[in-house]
């Protein structure tokens, strides 16, 4: 999309739409303003209660539709042991309570999710509410209320066999088989009891008859139960909190999205056009959240494909996070794995559609991963500014995730008050749970893809919200909000936007006989510049909830634009030159163009994945890092393997090796006419380094003799830090590819260290190659900083550690990840780049007898995460620039300049063995650790004292955790910036920050190469990353396929969203490049090869 465009309309609609500082965008109308005076008011007994029926304080949902045509938006809410409500809308913001007179109410237990649907196809819309929560079992059918015409209902479902029993959450009408009528998804929560299941057996395929959801064909106004034919799970684990409707491959079809609560992992129906579904989630979207509740999917940056927002219960405030939270650990995690609930995590998750068939989760980078305890999410324009917000509804009005309160009742002295006479006093058990309003969020969509508090939006009040709605409620232009909230009054905000300097369109789908509504349909704007808003017709959206059926786009300063309908049976309106602000009514029948659906981005030949020149598959040994260091987030023990490509047999053609992981050999490829062919000539030399873990590698001539020698390094965590294979090994070849270890220890007798980078170079120009030597970390004690190693060949290949005259501030640096020589300043001498974590891009100048440190490299010192750097004259000016990889955005962790993360590194506890606590800086400036209380005091037992309770921790900041001496005698590490970045070289030592992509920033990058793929003349860039190998509670980074950056001149590079071709799942760890080949390694994964036309 064109960026330009969206900076000039974000800012326009800003200017003209901002409003006086003391207004809010949304007013909050009492009931004595709007006549809405619902309240989902909720007591319990012994009998029934949160502690026997899980999903108590759920809440209830809200629904929006004209019931009687008169073109206002009428309201209904749903209440679980009150009646439900329907409220008739007379015109500026006035409602009437007409549930009694309407009989709408209903007569069930325990009501949940809402929608409005024309069922019976005579132009008014009918309403079907989910019912649930009567343990009992014979009192929850679901409720169909036909609409008579004359604002009565006649209670029908039973005739249309829609009075399913379940545990019923949520119902959503579509055309799934696209017959021309609306079918129904009922999503149905488990009737059996968390604490029954075995994990260990696989329960997904088991069909609960009853209980499970249900997929509902519409055969001629009677719904057939057609759920195990179409492929969709009616099973016993099924959770469901949230169905989500939308074609998500842009195939004219729609899918469905399934929220699953607990344990079971969500669901990803994609639609196969013969009346059944493949359930796809496993392989399209590789993180989940852990406990799904509500969902919306929608287009969020505008470029024509659905994406899906998933609410979890994460924390946004610091107490809060410290006082209610706990994740998983390591082991826990990988036994939900291994038993098939795939990767889940406690946060929200933004799965962001690459059009490929993928998703990349980018909550973390987009910052709308934690909003607390959530429910329902909406996906809309607050604010007409053309891009999506998000409002995320929040809080539970008993929260039983509150630690102490866990902790204070699984005291076996209270577990015995709470019994009397053999039965438990659930009164004295609920009472004491603690009942805290948690803010709703309102987020604003700055470009597309980054999100910000909408601190003026006026809808972050408070509360113990649940289902919620939008709707143009007095037919003004812009989109107002309704909320159900538990034991509160209802939210009625009345959006004050002014549309007269905000343009809009509303659509007024007019549909065929079957679906006269247009369920399903797709509406394009197009605007003046070519860009498009896109919107599809699904109106259960949310939490329990149905919203405004009518499409509004907002369109800032537009006036004129033209507009394309893609209908249900994919035929198309288009029409021309639209006037904004106006209800546009469109439809179907005079439509009579057929769409050629093109759901993919267009396929590229730039890149061309090719099978079989590489048979290796890399297998990474079992090894936790966690079990040895508590309180790291990210392991190190899996960041190879690193691929070696040059002649080894003086053939003229590229070998390559392949270190191998601990437990696997290191091996030979020789290149052949016909790709590359395994060399076992050297195996048994290699078996001497089976147990070690070979990072790095590189071919250089070591002993001047005309063939190029093997420096193999050891690395890693897994080893004894004491042990004789951390000691790296330089092998001679005998010219013909057979490799012969000397006994020398490298990089010296007296250091056995686990390398990160190892580089060859002519450092002191006596015309052999000597080495530069980096360690990644102190093993078993993370955070303790490493060093570099100077290594002077005497020229027969015999290395000496001339650290201490070359360049004595090496020791004890950073932890280094890699590092290049180059001629940087043009004295025809090799200068020296180093990277790593908590280190800065640091180039030191070579005078011929020492490095000297360059101070003036740039404006600020970025300290990063550094995984990668690639040197490559991306400007065409004949000096190389510097490509350097880092943590990234999508993450957690968050750093800056004002406010860097910070590594306080000490024996706190003085137990002899250090710690490394990392911490976040807060807007006051003070230091708050990650780690939560448990986690500190599982590592540090004295801590326990001085916090004997979450509460007494929450607002402890580094300075309340430990005394003055001890942050004193810490040694304290930071990290200011985690962007991927380029800098661009601009002579005499002096690089300018350039700003890559966002795309670039959604996940780590570990693997970095050049070329000119394109033939266009200048180098463009390949990209890959991730890291599976992360705590649960920060995530794992999962959200590249590989990165294609077209280079455009001019410093400036574009993100090529299916890669051209380059499409690599899993973690790549090195990208080499023969010829017109493309060579990828990845941990734990096999070999890919891309060709590519040079």
């Amino acid at each position: 999309m064109n960026r330009f465009w969206i900076l000039c309309l974000s800012a326009i609609v800003f200017i003209s739409c901002k409003k006086d500082s003391n207004n809010m965008l949304y007013e909050l109308l009492d009931k004595t303003q709007s006549g809405i005076d619902f309240e989902n008011n909720l007591s319990y007994n012994q009998d029934f209660n949160v502690y026997k029926y899980r999903n108590y304080y759920n809440g209830g949902g809200v629904a929006m539709g004209d019931i009687n045509n008169d073109g206002l938006i009428d309201v209904y809410l749903t209440a679980n042991q009150k009646k439900n409500k329907l409220y008739l809308n007379k015109g500026d913001f006035k409602f009437e309570d007409i549930s009694e007179f309407s009989n709408s109410s209903g007569q069930k237990a325990w009501s949940t999710g809402v929608t409005m649907v024309d069922i019976n196809n005579d132009g008014f819309l009918d309403i079907y509410v989910c019912n649930s929560g009567d343990i009992k079992g014979d009192n929850k059918q679901n409720e169909l209320f036909i609409n008579n015409g004359d604002l009565t209902f006649t209670e029908s479902a039973k005739n249309y066999n829609l009075d399913d029993l379940g545990y019923s959450t949520h119902a959503a009408f579509f055309d799934y088989d696209k017959d021309g009528d609306l079918d129904v998804y009922i999503l149905n929560n488990s009737y059996q009891a968390i604490g029954t299941f075995n994990l260990r057996r696989n329960e997904r395929p088991k069909r609960d008859e009853l209980g499970g959801d249900k997929l509902m064909e519409n055969r001629g106004g009677q719904f057939v139960d057609v759920t195990e034919e179409a492929g969709i799970y009616g099973s016993v684990i099924g959770f469901g909190l949230g169905v989500t409707i939308g074609d998500v491959n842009n195939d004219g079809w729609e899918d469905i999205f399934i929220s699953n609560d607990f344990f079971e992992r969500d669901y990803l129906y994609i639609n196969q056009k013969n009346g059944s579904f493949n359930e796809d989630l496993t392989s399209q979207m590789n993180s989940i959240s852990g406990a799904s509740m509500g969902a919306d999917m929608s287009d969020i940056d505008n470029d024509g494909f659905n994406d899906i927002f998933v609410t979890e219960m994460l924390p946004s405030e610091y107490s809060r996070l410290k006082t209610v939270t706990t994740f998983e650990d390591w082991n826990k995690y990988q036994y939900m794995i291994k038993n098939g609930y795939h990767h889940q995590f406690t946060r929200n998750m933004l799965h962001y559609n690459n059009g490929n068939n993928s998703f990349s989760e980018i909550g973390r980078f987009s910052g709308v991963d934690a909003s607390d305890w959530s429910w329902g999410a909406l996906i809309y324009d607050m604010d007409n500014d053309g891009f999506k917000d998000l409002f995320i509804s929040n809080g539970i009005y008993r929260d039983l995730t509150n630690q102490d309160y866990l902790q204070y009742i699984s005291n076996e002295e209270v577990i015995r008050s709470m019994v009397v006479d053999k039965k438990v006093n659930y009164k004295n058990l609920i009472d004491i749970i603690p009942s805290n309003k948690v803010k709703n969020h309102a987020y604003k969509n700055q470009d597309g893809l980054k999100f910000k508090s909408f601190d003026d939006s006026g809808l972050q009040t408070p509360s113990f919200s649940n289902g919620s709605a939008y709707g143009d409620l007095d037919n003004d232009g812009d989109l107002d909000l309704i909320v159900n909230n538990v034991n509160m009054p209802v939210f009625v905000y009345k959006n004050t936007l002014d549309t007269v300097s905000s343009n809009f369109i509303k659509i007024d789908l007019k549909g065929n006989a079957l679906n006269k509504f247009a369920i399903g349909s797709k509406v394009e704007v197009i605007l003046p510049d070519g860009n498009s808003l896109f919107q599809e017709v699904q109106p259960a959206r949310g939490f329990q909830s149905s919203v405004d059926i009518r499409p509004n786009f907002g369109l800032g300063n537009i006036e004129q634009f033209d507009l394309k309908v893609t209908w249900p049976d994919r035929s198309v309106t288009n029409l021309e030159n639209i006037k904004s602000n106006q209800i546009l009514k469109i439809y179907q029948s005079e439509s009579n163009i057929y769409n050629d659906i093109n759901n993919f981005y267009p396929l590229s030949n730039v890149f061309e994945n090719i099978d079989g020149i590489v048979d290796y598959n890399h297998k990474e040994n079992l090894f936790v890092d966690f079990n040895r260091e508590r309180l790291i987030y990210h392991m190190c023990s899996n960041e190879g393997p690193n691929l070696t490509l040059n002649d080894i047999n003086s053939d003229g053609k590229n070998d390559l090796l392949i270190p191998g992981s601990k437990g696997q050999l290191s091996v030979i490829y020789l290149s052949t006419e016909k790709g590359f062919t395994l060399d076992n000539r050297n195996n048994d030399t290699f078996k001497k380094y089976l147990n070690s873990e070979n990072t790095k590698s590189i071919f250089f001539d070591a002993d001047n003799d005309g063939d190029l020698d093997l420096y193999l390094a050891s690395g890693g965590s897994e080893l004894s830090p004491y042990s004789e294979l951390l000691y790296d090994t330089l092998l001679f070849n005998d010219g013909t590819g057979l490799f012969n270890p000397s006994i020398q220890k490298l990089p010296n007798s007296n250091n056995k260290i686990s390398t990160g980078a190892v580089i060859s170079a002519d450092i002191d120009n006596d015309g052999d190659l000597d080495l530069f030597v980096g360690e990644r970390i102190k093993i078993g004690r993370y955070g303790a900083p490493c060093s570099g190693y100077v290594l002077i060949n005497d020229g027969n290949g015999i290395f000496t550690d001339m650290t201490a005259k070359w360049a004595p501030f090496f020791k004890e640096m950073g932890l280094i990840t890699d590092a290049q020589f180059n001629d940087f300043d043009g004295d025809n001498d090799q200068d020296l780049i180093i990277a790593g974590e908590f280190m800065g891009i640091e180039i030191y100048e070579n005078d011929g007898n020492q490095f000297i440190k360059n101070l003036n490299l740039m404006n600020e010192d970025l300290k990063g995460w550094w995984n990668k750097l690639h040197l490559e004259d991306l400007d065409n000016d004949g000096d190389m620039d510097i490509i350097a990889g880092n943590h990234g955005e999508n993450s957690r962790f968050k750093a800056s300049m004002e406010r860097p993360i910070k590594l306080y590194y000490n024996d706190f506890d003085r137990n002899g063995s250090e710690e490394g606590v990392l911490t976040f800086n807060a807007s006051n400036g003070k230091d708050y650790p990650y780690a939560l209380r448990h986690n500190l005091i599982d590592q540090m037992k004295i801590l326990k004292k001085k916090f004997p309770n979450f509460e007494s921790f929450k607002d402890a900041d580094i300075s309340k955790i430990f005394n003055k001496d001890e942050l004193e005698n810490a040694t304290i590490s930071e990290v200011n910036n985690l962007q991927t970045t380029i800098l661009i070289n601009n002579g005499k030592l002096r690089f300018n920050k350039i700003t890559l992509p966002k795309e670039v920033q959604f996940s780590p990058i570990y693997a970095i190469n050049s070329a000119d793929f394109d033939n266009d003349g200048d180098k463009d860039i390949l990209m890959g990353g991730n890291l599976f190998n992360a705590k649960p509670e920060v995530g794992i980074y999962d959200a590249s396929y590989g990165i294609y950056l077209e280079n455009l001149g001019d410093n400036k590079f574009k993100y090529i969203k299916n890669g051209n071709g380059f499409f690599v799942k899993g973690e790549v760890r090195d990208i080499v490049i023969d010829k017109n080949f493309v060579i990828v390694a990845r941990n734990s994964d096999n070999i890919l090869t891309f060709k590519f036309n040079k």
